[in-house]
């Protein structure tokens, strides 16, 4: 199944974020929408980086890797 943003209409290039037993998905245009598919089991999978960067807040986090609207548009191959 496809999945796009509903905002922009991209369909790459995306940020998961886990918030407790929830993961979220973060567009470039900064459109964010919970994923209920995916568990914390496959999160945890999917980002199995034993030294991982964390940020103070999501906020920083989304400003520091390009997902606060910065790079609506743009996408990195």
């Amino acid at each position: 199944m496809s999945v796009r943003c509903s905002a922009c209409r991209a369909r790459r290039d995306w940020l998961l974020i886990n918030h407790g037993r929830n993961a979220w998905i973060v567009c470039r245009c900064s459109n964010q929408w919970l994923e209920p598919e995916i568990s914390r089991a496959d999160f945890d999978a999917l980002i199995a980086v034993p030294d991982r960067k964390t940020y103070p807040s999501v906020e920083q986090g989304l400003a520091a890797l390009g997902f606060d609207g910065a790079f609506t548009g743009t996408y990195l191959d």
